[in-house]
């Protein structure tokens, strides 16, 4: 299994500044990078994407390209070494890649889905050479920029995604695209894949640590030390301080630099690689389930209307054996299961409050789970606590 640190976003490279947050609140936009137009790609506008208002105290705009003029007061954004193009080019989309669900800074979009997958196309052979596959866990980081003190930056975890599986062919992705809302994902393409080079998606598991309630896939509502992954936020922001089992074990950095400080850190210079990845050694399963433990109350959970009801639904389960004769009172460990199973067919799309139990149903649910018949009888006493109620 391994663990795999990608920068996405922008940079100065492509974007040509970092994204913005607040270094007193931790609340972040992450931008993704900018690209003209490909054949191969689905097209997102900056102005497709809709951002809460002000949900950066100083920034304006109800989209992703106006909050970028209010950010840098121009409209004008870098692609590439000395080529730039108007964040209002009919030509220019936004590749919105990783795609972790919702986002805590964006509004309900109507006109496409925010799906649940990540691609990698440039650098998957070195994905593919490192055997970054079923079971490996991607920490998404980006930088950022304070709105507050242009000196102070950083590179930041904002999010992740646990490897279910990786699909390598367009007939193995039309097959996921509905469960997991994919239809506007800038990799999945017919002609992407027919292209002479690898296309990999990686899907979400549907638990990173289940026993914490944390996602497969998802993003930390604010940014904070914790998730920072620079040594320093005024200077050289490209050094790491990262816990030592990463120490001479991470691919793409300066590796003459490594440097152990002996308070179980080590620092490194890295350098423009986008896919930083090591082995997930058990110190390493240790330090990441401590980092989840830490940000326990910071992974952004989108609210829908049709949450509200879990706690009535909790309460149900709970007390059903006096309602009806005969009925086994469930352990507090079964409710919780029913709760987060409930949950987990809704987050990806399976269950959307039907009346009933169809053969359709039946059968989006054997696709995803091999324990299906428990998912089936967490749909049927859901149904039956809407009928008590």
């Amino acid at each position: 299994m391994k663990l795999v640190l990608s920068r996405k976003g922008f940079d100065s490279g492509s974007g040509g500044c970092f994204s913005p947050y607040n270094h007193n609140t931790g609340k972040y936009i992450w931008f993704p990078i900018p690209e003209k137009v490909n054949s191969y790609l689905n097209h997102i506008r900056y102005s497709d994407i809709l951002v809460k208002n002000e949900y950066i105290s100083g920034l304006k705009g109800s989209n992703l390209s106006e909050v970028y003029k209010s950010l840098k007061d121009t409209d004008r954004v870098k692609l590439r070494e000395n080529e730039y193009a108007s964040i209002n080019d009919d030509e220019l989309f936004a590749h919105f890649d990783p795609m972790l669900g919702i986002p805590p800074w964006i509004r309900e979009i109507e006109c496409f889905k925010i799906g649940m997958g990540f691609g990698q196309f440039n650098a998957a052979p070195h994905l593919g050479k490192h055997n970054v596959n079923e079971g490996s866990i991607f920490l998404f980081f980006g930088g950022f920029q304070s709105t507050l003190n242009k000196k102070i930056s950083g590179h930041y975890i904002y999010g992740w995604l646990k490897v279910k599986k990786r699909i390598e062919t367009y007939k193995q992705c039309k097959e996921i695209l509905d469960e997991y809302s994919l239809n506007h994902h800038p990799h999945i393409t017919e002609a992407a894949f027919s292209r002479n080079q690898k296309n990999y998606i990686f899907i979400p598991d549907d638990w990173l640590f289940e026993d914490l309630k944390i996602p497969g896939c998802g993003y930390f509502t604010t940014l904070n030390d914790q998730l920072l992954l620079s040594n320093n936020k005024e200077a050289n922001i490209a050094t790491w301080n990262l816990p030592n089992f990463f120490y001479k074990s991470l691919t793409q950095v300066h590796h003459k630099t490594w440097q152990n400080t002996q308070d179980g850190y080590c620092t490194v210079k890295t350098g423009i690689g986008q896919e930083f990845v090591t082995q997930l050694t058990d110190n390493g399963e240790e330090w990441l389930r401590r980092l989840f433990l830490k940000n326990q109350n910071n992974i952004y959970r989108h609210e829908t209307a049709v949450s509200n009801d879990i706690l009535d639904f909790k309460d149900y389960l709970t007390q059903k054996h006096l309602f009806k004769k005969g009925e086994k009172k469930l352990k507090p460990r079964s409710v919780e299961q029913y709760i987060s199973r409930l949950e987990n067919m809704r987050r990806l799309g399976i269950f959307n409050n039907e009346k009933q139990i169809d053969s359709a149903l039946v059968e989006k649910i054997q696709n995803r789970y091999k324990d299906w018949k428990t998912y089936v009888k967490t749909i049927e006493h859901y149904l039956a606590f809407i009928r008590y109620r």
